[in-house]
């Protein structure tokens, strides 16, 4: 009995999620789909572009660790950013020697050769969204849940050596698009089946 009055709540919520979801299709234009950023974004880049142009104003040799905070890098502050040691500097450009030391760019071997001299700074800057599409009816039902994803990700590595930076490197995704379409065929029912096993399962 207990089982039957827990499907029958089911059944008596997903009517009224029905009667609301059909009655807001029909008023039309409103957003009703979920729609989720990215919390850990940089708020430093509003784009790609701004973060190639950031990336643009340090000069290797010349820009010193105090400026790189005013250009926009700045690893107290920013999500995801990374310090990591000449170790770690040596596990990134020298990954379980698979490239020789001398195929190295010389700034990289001449901060390595420093040692606790030589650092690096990791910035990931991101901005990402993702938007659910397509019908509202289908979508509040279960039946069908599109996503797109959008937005761009970079990863600019900075070698820091005597407070200066020795050497840059940049790579990124300016546009990141993916598409995901979730169907099941029973909508609402396909929870209420999958309930039924696991209900059925504690007595077997």
């Amino acid at each position: 009995m207990a089982d039957g009055g827990y499907a029958a709540r089911r059944y008596a919520r997903l009517g009224a999620i029905l009667t609301v979801a059909l009655t807001l299709v029909g008023c039309g234009g409103i957003e009703l789909l979920p729609h989720r950023s990215d919390l850990s974004e940089d708020q430093n880049f509003k784009n790609y572009a701004d973060v190639v142009l950031a990336y643009s104003n340090i000069v290797p040799g010349e820009t010193r660790e105090a400026d790189l905070a005013k250009i926009g890098f700045d690893v107290a502050v920013q999500p995801n950013a990374e310090s990591i040691s000449y170790l770690g500097v040596i596990e990134r450009f020298l990954p379980r020697d698979s490239i020789k030391f001398d195929r190295l760019a010389r700034p990289v071997r001449a901060c390595i050769e420093a040692q606790e001299r030589c650092s690096a700074y990791v910035f990931r800057p991101s901005r990402l969204e993702q938007q659910r599409t397509g019908s509202i009816f289908l979508d509040l039902m279960g039946f069908e849940r599109t996503t797109l994803d959008r937005g761009w990700a970079a990863e600019v590595v900075l070698l820091m050596q005597d407070g200066r930076v020795a050497y840059k490197v940049m790579s990124g995704k300016p546009h990141i698009q993916g598409y995901h379409d979730d169907i099941q065929p029973l909508g609402p029912l396909q929870d209420l089946g999958d309930q039924a096993v696991h209900v059925s399962g504690r007595f077997l």
